[in-house]
């Protein structure tokens, strides 16, 4: 399979400053995210000691590290050079004197990433007479677009998440919990070198919450209605996928909610394409979900980005006007959801291509029945 490369991340690195200089950024600090591992290939967790990279629109920067990580960033080192504290002395005055070495003083601008907390972030620019922005969306120009490489690391999570949907369709059965569910769907991930996060498997009137947390471990009845969403990594890249499945027969209403979602789903994802606008698409799954008299059960956006993250750039909602472009994945998920009834979606996610569109999700989305024990 593909893997990143230090070359792939020498790359992203020597981009970064464009995106500086384009904001009119003097620097940008990146902490322990997704953005750090994008840039750097380092994957550190934040934590109660600030470490990350700082790097200026003129290309220069340092590693902020404390000791206890200096052996875990040394790849780094072919990037900037790491400036290590310690315990004892903390991370203040070495922070500054960096700054201070690559020609950084008031007035400067900052950009921070996800993983700083805030004290610490008010703590490094105390006094500094700089201006701290949000640099949550700085690397999405680049991140969004999914390169060949990226692109068959998502095409691999996916076929992983297929798997699991096929297996699951055939344990699926009355008497299981969602706690059950939930551990099937975990341990299946795992098994296969995944990284599953903690899936939605919502029963009954469960499914009626579109985020549903598990609470109540309720147990799967004879003619019942199960939700699941699924999501994880494989190789540092996302997969997600949700399916409504019936246990038994299901009721005329549900025959007909489902049709409409489905109808929904597969009007948008023919619709996207290079070039298509976020919010026309929402619109289209939205209009045919409102013509049935179900407006007010849709309650979220049609979609989300995914790559690294299983929620980035583009998010394909009603705000956003910003053209569709060759490299962007993103999922398609309308849904109706009816308060102690129940709840269905369907999720597929989606890749543009230099061959046009590419549903990246093979397992059925038509209505699936599953026959019990």
């Amino acid at each position: 399979m593909p893997h990143q490369t230090r070359q792939t991340h020498q790359k992203r690195f020597e981009r970064l400053p464009e995106l500086l200089d384009k904001n009119g950024l003097d620097a940008c600090f990146l902490a322990p995210s997704s953005d750090l591992k994008y840039v750097t290939g380092i994957d550190l967790k934040p934590d109660s000691r600030l470490k990350g990279l700082l790097l200026t629109r003129e290309g220069r920067g340092f590693f902020l590290c404390p000791s206890l990580y200096r052996e875990d960033v040394r790849a780094v080192e072919a990037l900037v050079p790491v400036i290590e504290w310690s315990d004892a002395t903390g991370f203040q005055g070495l922070f500054r004197k960096g700054l201070e070495e690559l020609g950084l003083r008031a007035p400067m601008t900052v950009a921070f990433s996800r993983g700083i907390e805030a004290g610490d972030m008010l703590d490094a620019m105390e006094g500094l007479g700089a201006t701290c922005v949000n640099g949550f969306s700085l690397l999405s120009p680049l991140r969004s677009v999914k390169t060949a490489e990226e692109q068959a690391l998502m095409r691999r999570a996916s076929a992983m998440c297929d798997a699991m949907m096929e297996e699951l369709s055939l344990y699926l059965r009355p008497g299981l919990t969602e706690g059950d569910i939930r551990k099937f769907i975990m341990i299946f991930h795992e098994s296969h070198g995944g990284k599953p996060r903690v899936p939605c498997a919502a029963s009954g009137p469960n499914s009626s919450r579109p985020h549903y947390s598990g609470e109540n471990d309720r147990a799967l009845e004879e003619d019942d209605i199960v939700m699941i969403d699924s999501g994880g990594w494989y190789d540092g890249y996302s997969h997600d996928m949700t399916r409504t499945f019936f246990i038994g027969t299901p009721t005329e209403e549900q025959r007909r909610v489902y049709d409409i979602v489905f109808r929904a789903q597969d009007a948008a994802e023919k619709a996207a394409a290079i070039g298509a606008i976020p919010a026309e698409l929402d619109k289209i799954a939205r209009d045919i979900i409102e013509a049935e008299g179900y407006g007010d059960a849709f309650p979220h956006r049609l979609g989300h980005g995914i790559g690294m993250d299983g929620h980035e750039a583009p998010y394909i909602s009603q705000a956003n006007e910003t053209p569709l472009v060759e490299g962007n994945c993103f999922s398609i998920e309308p849904g109706i959801y009816l308060p102690g009834k129940f709840g269905v979606r369907i999720e597929n996610l989606l890749m543009l291509t230099s061959s046009g569109r590419e549903v990246l999700n093979r397992f059925p989305k038509e209505l699936i029945v599953v026959r019990g024990a």
